[in-house]
């Protein structure tokens, strides 16, 4: 996908001061380049919900207590990834402004956005990679855990209480999975002292350091795509997608309504959604279709006619974040100071490992100006307390460093001044928030579209639209009421140059968070005027001012071009010259520019200072001449040096080939374990046998005895039955019938002979 011209109906989307800092404008699109990106994705594996379901009933209110159990409970649901939108609008960022550049104007993750999706701390003490204590016990590294399957089944209890060291090894699983999405896909220790602090129940502003790593894994991947390599920084990606979604829900089809959407509870159960963040968890994805990122590119470069820059207007049917309540602004003194803090300028934390090889110890630069929209309030230029103040995205050693690094006015100058940057910008209206809108910072302010910017004044063009701003007296220029606003604008916000950073920092607090007794919400619009601006003196005096001495016309104070018409030519004639000229000496431009400015309008004097004061940048021009002239000198050396250069680079990638051997150690480890398995395997295997030979021993040992028993018993049997009588009852009865017989005869004969006897 590649990068045509745009129309000249479209708004201009880049000014000069930025067009070499967005990745899209000189590079190519390669969607291939984000393959390695989003692996790291907050999916839960297999028995985190069972975990979670343990350790909760034990410690769901310090949760609660310390802001973490709102973005604890999304991790119970898995997250599609939409992968259209994710890598399109990683083009558009600013890792100078920390904001994504779109056709309608600047948009960025702020920490109202933080506390409304994930419910994370940002009011107190960020953390810090040099002020977390040491942890008192030691979890497994990746080499001993090379997955979340094998650490979750390491440090998971199923019995018994949960103690300190579980609990523990529970929270660094989620900030290390599920929160900030490290790029390694394997546990590490980068954020166990973090989690240790936090299993003791210490407030920590979470929510802070997790927009500075947003902001810092923004800013890798810029520089990943400007050196056309592979993204693979990891980090949370998934709030950005759930972010984009949000305030691009109207160009997503068939959105739902937010309240609508369920989300499962640890028993799978689908519940009501109790925050934006669960609603969004239940959005689908998509995989990447050429066509349909073309389409999100598009949006993105083109910008939207009617954005949605505050998207929070259901908040009342959303029970979480409890500390931060939308729909109870006025009331809630809770959600009065945590509003003075998302308006606030401030530092966010970055990197909380020391030993940690991609991101290390730093900071980001917190600005809600640039997307004060965002906020509920009208935009108006921005000027930046941070950027000017310290050097731009240092890495700090040790704490000394970093404590000082914040305190210190270290160089750091722009080409273009971002406040001038953002003052000839069209995307910024130069109408001041109205008290009312001002106030009401529950209620979206919607930008005015072009035309109501022009009926209520003219703006400056931008810096690369060739337009000179319109022709003078045109009916529609006031330029005392311009000049008034520019010096509104100034005074309120541009801290005097004498001021320290001590001193400017003091005042923002005041402003940014008021005492408790009062909580106002104080804006631009709400600062007094200086004394005697605007005094009605006839209300004051007794007398008529004018008998003394008359007031001069107000006709008078209006610049007059015609007055000054013979200069004005000059100075035409002398800017008519050639740039070289005007750098060489442009000293005369600028006295006539001086004697003649308080006639000129001010958008005037706005175009002219900058071409009177060429001069000053003759020494620069100079030295890049002589620059260019020596690098011109230089190409065969360039040459060469590129040559060996990529000698080298064939060398150390066979060094590398060599040296490398860690996906060797991990397959070496791999069949390590194996070869433990089967060993144990093969083991128990052989005590199986022998227990199963031991027992056809003993078998062959019983039946041998067995056998010599039976023997014995079955002679005593032969015996017994050699003993019994054979033959059968009826038989012997037969033989008993006989006898009878026989007996009757012989008795019979007995009787008869003693009968016979007796006869005789």
């Amino acid at each position: 996908m590649c990068l045509g011209p745009r129309s000249s109906e479209s708004p201009a989307l880049l000014i000069s001061c930025e067009a070499n800092r967005i990745p899209f404008v000189s590079q190519n699109l390669d969607l291939t380049s984000w393959a390695d990106c989003l692996r790291a994705w907050p999916n839960p594996p297999e028995g985190w919900v069972a975990w979670y379901n343990r350790v909760s009933k034990s410690h769901y209110a310090t949760w609660e207590t310390i802001g973490i159990a709102d973005a604890l409970s999304l991790s119970l649901s898995p997250l599609e990834k939409n992968e259209n939108i994710l890598k399109t609008i990683g083009y558009f960022w600013s890792d100078a402004l920390n904001c994504f550049m779109f056709g309608h104007g600047p948009m960025t993750p702020t920490l109202l956005d933080v506390a409304m999706i994930t419910g994370l701390d940002i009011a107190s003490p960020s953390p810090s990679a040099f002020k977390l204590p040491k942890v008192p016990f030691t979890l497994s590294s990746k080499k001993e855990c090379t997955s979340w399957g094998a650490y979750l089944n390491r440090y998971m209890k199923t019995k018994g209480p949960v103690t300190e060291r579980e609990h523990t090894a529970f929270l660094n699983f989620w900030l290390e999975h599920f929160i900030f999405c490290g790029p390694s896909l394997a546990p590490t220790k980068n954020y166990l002292s973090l989690a240790y602090e936090l299993a003791k129940g210490t407030q920590l502003g979470l929510g802070k350091l997790f927009l500075g790593e947003i902001y810092r894994s923004l800013q890798l991947m810029s520089v990943k795509l400007f050196s056309r390599k592979t993204v693979k920084t990891g980090g949370p990606w998934w709030f950005i997608q759930l972010w984009a979604q949000l305030y691009f829900q109207n160009q997503i089809p068939d959105f739902p309504s937010l309240t609508t959407c369920t989300f499962p509870d640890v028993n799978g159960k689908e519940i009501r959604c109790t925050s934006y963040g669960q609603a969004l968890y239940g959005l689908p994805g998509s995989r990447l279709i050429p066509k349909e990122a073309a389409g999100w590119f598009k949006i993105f470069f083109q910008g939207l006619d009617n954005p949605l820059f505050h998207p929070y207007t259901e908040s009342a049917n959303f029970e979480n974040p409890v500390s931060f309540r939308l729909d109870d602004f006025a009331d809630d003194a809770s959600t009065q100071h945590l509003y003075s803090l998302m308006i606030r300028p401030c530092f966010l934390p970055v990197g909380m490992s020391t030993s940690n090889r991609i991101i290390k110890p730093g900071y980001e630069c917190y600005q809600p100006v640039v997307a004060a929209r965002q906020l509920g309030l009208g935009q108006v230029p921005p000027h930046f307390f941070l950027h000017h103040l310290t050097a731009s995205r240092a890495e700090l050693p040790d704490i000394l460093t970093g404590q000082s690094n914040k305190m210190a006015r270290l160089p750091h100058k722009p080409t273009v001044p971002l406040s001038y940057f953002f003052l000839r910008h069209q995307w910024f209206s130069y109408e001041l928030a109205t008290p009312e809108e001002s106030h009401n910072a529950s209620r979206p302010i919607s930008p005015k579209s072009a035309p109501e910017r022009a009926s209520s004044g003219p703006l400056p063009p931008s810096l690369n639209s060739g337009e000179d701003g319109g022709e003078e007296g045109s009916g529609q220029e006031n330029p005392e009421a311009l000049r008034k606003l520019l010096a509104e604008m100034l005074r309120r916000y541009r801290p005097s140059a004498t001021l320290d950073l001590a001193t400017s920092t003091i005042a923002a607090a005041q402003v940014a968070d008021p005492p408790e007794s009062t909580k106002p919400i104080v804006t631009a619009s709400a600062v007094p005027p200086s004394l005697g601006e605007g005094c009605d003196l006839s209300s004051l005096l007794t007398f008529d001012p004018e008998s003394i001495e008359p007031a001069s016309s107000k006709a008078s104070g209006e610049p007059n071009p015609s007055t000054v018409r013979g200069p004005l030519q000059r100075l035409k004639d002398l800017l008519s010259a050639s740039t070289e000229t005007l750098i060489e000496n442009s000293e005369e431009a600028k006295g006539i520019f001086e004697d003649i400015r308080p006639h000129l309008p001010m958008t005037l004097q706005v175009k002219l200072w900058p071409a009177v004061t060429l001069s000053a940048f003759k020494s620069r021009v100079q030295s890049a001449r002589q620059r260019i002239t020596l690098r011109h000198s230089q190409l065969p050396l360039r040459a060469d040096i590129a040559e060996k250069c990529r000698r080298l680079n064939e060398k150390k990638a066979a060094l590398d080939a060599k040296t490398d051997t860690s996906a060797t150690r991990a397959e070496l480890e791999t069949l390590r374990k194996e070869l433990e398995n089967l060993e144990e395997r093969v083991r128990v295997t052989k005590q199986l046998i022998q227990d199963k030979e031991a027992l056809v021993a003993r078998s062959q040992d019983e039946a041998k005895g067995l056998t010599a028993d039976l023997k014995t018993d079955l002679a005593e049997i032969r015996t017994l039955s050699n003993q019994l009588v054979t033959g059968k009852d009826e038989d012997d009865q037969a033989e008993v019938e006989a006898d009878c017989i026989r007996v009757d005869a012989v008795l019979a004969l007995g009787v008869f002979l003693h009968r016979a006897v007796g006869d005789r």
